[in-house]
């Protein structure tokens, strides 16, 4: 039996589809449209991209590692939440998996009252929907909580799409639900064996997701 208490919030979710390599969702109304993490991906910082091809084109198992990073990144996802929801695991786990998991323990305790996990959210407003990992409250204030799996330690300033895709999930919890979030917590737990939480108002973020909105709708126009 769970520790954790769950206030489910009832609200019709969105449905993952791919398409061209992309995440896309449909609305209940049958509506398209495209993942935040797709967004943030097609607006990327032009060093950034540079930067990430450049490693794709000199690290002979760039594929490898990508695929490998996927699929820890995805088995953490799971344990986590079936640990806040009080069920089991039973597929066979890399060991990098289990490590990230335990090693992020001591935050997962701060969460309680949850509204849900794995919620398939979208808006009718801003065109644009998503998954995000956990609704719930983290040290007593309700909360996008999104966990990531890193190969090294992280810098804040490195998060910033992480803390923009927090405040785009907030946004659309609010439109499909009318309950406000405001606070954003990105957990993250890197090979090097250690944790970082990066807190944040989503107030401060929303005038950068308008802006990479805006940039995304102008590019496939």
């Amino acid at each position: 039996m769970t520790g954790f208490n769950h206030i489910p919030i009832d609200f019709e979710q969105s449905q993952l589809i791919e398409r061209d390599d992309a995440h896309y969702y449909q609305t209940p109304k049958g509506d398209i449209f495209p993942s935040i993490t797709t967004i943030l991906q097609k607006t990327m910082d032009k060093e950034k991209q540079q930067n990430l091809q450049s490693w794709k084109e000199q690290e002979t198992a760039a594929e490898y590692i990508t695929q490998e990073a996927a699929t820890i990144g995805t088995q953490t996802h799971n344990l986590i939440e079936n640990y806040l929801n009080g069920t089991t695991h039973n597929d066979e786990l890399r060991l990098l998996s289990v490590a990230h998991f335990n090693n992020l323990i001591p935050f997962l305790q701060k969460i309680n009252d949850i509204h849900g996990t794995e919620l398939r959210l979208y808006s009718n407003k801003m065109k644009l929907a998503g998954t995000t990992d956990c609704i719930a409250k983290y040290d007593g204030e309700l909360s996008i909580i999104d966990y990531k799996t890193k190969r090294s330690n992280q810098q804040e300033e490195w998060m910033t799409d992480h803390f923009i895709q927090g405040t785009a999930y907030s946004q659309m919890f609010e439109e499909l639900t009318g309950i406000k979030v405001k606070q954003v917590v990105i957990l993250v737990s890197s090979e090097k064996n250690t944790r970082m939480e990066f807190v944040k108002n989503t107030e401060d973020y929303k005038d950068q997701l308008t802006q990479r909105l805006n940039q995304f709708y102008d590019i496939i126009e």
